[in-house]
């Protein structure tokens, strides 16, 4: 048999072409690991907080910038105004190698933005973030997220004017101021010591007219400071200041004896809802009237937080017919064999009728609350709008659920002896914006016509 001499040759030359797709494929491979390491294509996150179209004499901004693959390679924040760029915040981070984190993966810095120390007027701007990561794409400059929103500038602060205030007030008190704000107001109410009490719109007043319902504390001795505050979009604030004659309340004082009887008949309901009593039966006593009523204040503060915008009430709140009991703002020692082993103040009104007597909604309003709270027992709220709620307690049974709209006179239950009660009766409490006042004013009509109704 003769051999071919080319065979070998022809051979070869077969399999470098493969060689060749070989060699491209695999450099292929290399370049796609490559680029799928260091030229991804995944652009940085850009977060602001605190974020708003408006910015006023000072701001501040919480901003986070993230890149998960290569890492940030710079980050610019800027304002730009009529051509003029102010940066806030510029920096650049250098490379820490070819591969993934080449730059940080998050960083978090807080701006603070005061436009006339950066040359900027009022009016109409551009508020600029840019972040680049360490990226080879797009020609080696990186993968760059630009982040732009239109803001204004406005470094003036609300005109405010006070149009109607109480000439006097005492307290436990309740009363109304009305204002103006020269422009949108965000944050507005009124500021009386350390105690703020939110405004409302009065859109029946007029635009830019606000009220602010006021209760003031019963034990007030003097009225330190009083004025109207408003902030507008920008978180510019203004202050307002007006003046009322304090009626100082006198102190009522009245004396109540803790009996073992009284211990044994209630203690096993608070045991009930508070598992973790402990210690003797005075003790605990003493734990329920002062830890767990703290609890159950806390707890009223934050239902009354929050209250609908429109007065949903309207003329004198109606009482309950009975025998008033205990007064508002009693200073009460509690005593036990005779020596004193606690005081607390009474906020509220105790009458008493018949057993199991109807309870019913002093006036219109919407249910807030209506379950088991502490000392006063099963307990319904009811918010009447504009910082005004009513509060019923003791009650042996609810008949009103969370959520639903009372008439007055509605049946909210009945009376009992749930709570800290020794005898069947209703504890009746007014609160202006979480303050507890004194319910007789509510209960007198000429009072509401003079010193709210009037006003509202």
């Amino acid at each position: 048999m003769k051999l071919d001499p080319f065979a070998k040759v022809k051979k070869n030359r077969g399999a470098l072409p493969a060689l060749v797709l070989g060699g491209a494929g695999l450099l292929a491979l290399v370049l796609v690991a490559f680029f799928w390491l260091v030229g991804e294509m995944e652009k940085p996150q850009v977060a602001l907080n605190g974020e708003s179209p408006h910015i006023g004499l000072a701001k501040q901004l919480t901003l986070t910038a993230s890149d998960a693959k290569s890492g940030l390679s710079s980050i610019e924040v800027a304002l730009i105004q009529e051509g003029k760029k102010a940066v806030l915040l510029e920096k650049t981070y250098p490379r820490a190698g070819y591969f993934s984190g080449a730059g940080p993966h998050k960083i978090e810095e807080t701006i603070e933005i005061t436009p006339k120390s950066l040359g900027l007027k009022d009016g109409s701007a551009e508020l600029l973030v840019k972040a680049v990561d360490f990226s080879l794409w797009n020609w080696f400059r990186g993968n760059v997220t630009i982040h732009s929103s239109a803001v204004t500038i406005d470094t003036k602060p609300p005109v405010i004017s006070v149009m109607e205030s109480p000439k006097y007030i005492k307290g436990g008190g309740a009363g109304v101021v009305v204002y103006r704000v020269s422009e949108p107001a965000g944050r507005h109410g009124v500021m009386v010591n350390d105690i703020f009490y939110p405004g409302f719109a009065m859109p029946k007043r007029g635009a830019g007219i606000y009220g602010a319902c006021m209760g003031l504390p019963h034990d007030i001795a003097k009225i330190e400071n009083a004025f109207v505050v408003a902030a507008d979009q920008a978180g510019n604030e203004a202050k307002a200041p007006f003046t009322m004659d304090l009626h100082v309340r006198k102190i009522v004082s009245d004396k109540i004896t803790v009996s073992d009887a009284f211990l044994s008949a209630k203690l096993p309901e608070f045991a009930t809802y508070y598992p973790e009593l402990s210690g003797t039966p005075v003790e605990q006593y003493i734990k329920v009237n002062n830890d767990i009523r703290q609890a159950n204040y806390k707890k009223i503060q934050e239902i009354c937080a929050k209250f609908q915008p429109e007065r949903l009430w309207d003329g004198r709140f109606g009482m309950m017919e009975g025998s008033p009991r205990a007064g508002y703002a009693d200073h009460r020692t509690y005593l036990y064999n005779n020596e004193k082993i606690d005081e607390q103040v009474h906020l509220g009104v105790d009458i008493a009728s018949l057993e199991h007597a109807n309870v019913e909604a002093a006036n219109r309003g919407l249910v807030v609350f209506a379950e088991y709270l502490g000392i006063y027992g099963n307990t319904v709220i009811l918010d009447h709008g504009q910082g005004i709620f009513s509060l019923y307690s003791h009650m042996s049974q609810i008949d009103v659920s969370v959520g639903t709209m009372v008439e007055k006179g509605a049946l909210l239950g009945l009376t009992g002896t749930t709570g800290m009660a020794g005898g069947d009766h209703l504890h009746f409490s007014m609160l202006v914006n979480g303050i507890f006042v004194d319910p007789r004013e509510w209960w007198d009509e000429e009072w509401l016509k003079i010193h709210m109704l009037s006003v509202l």
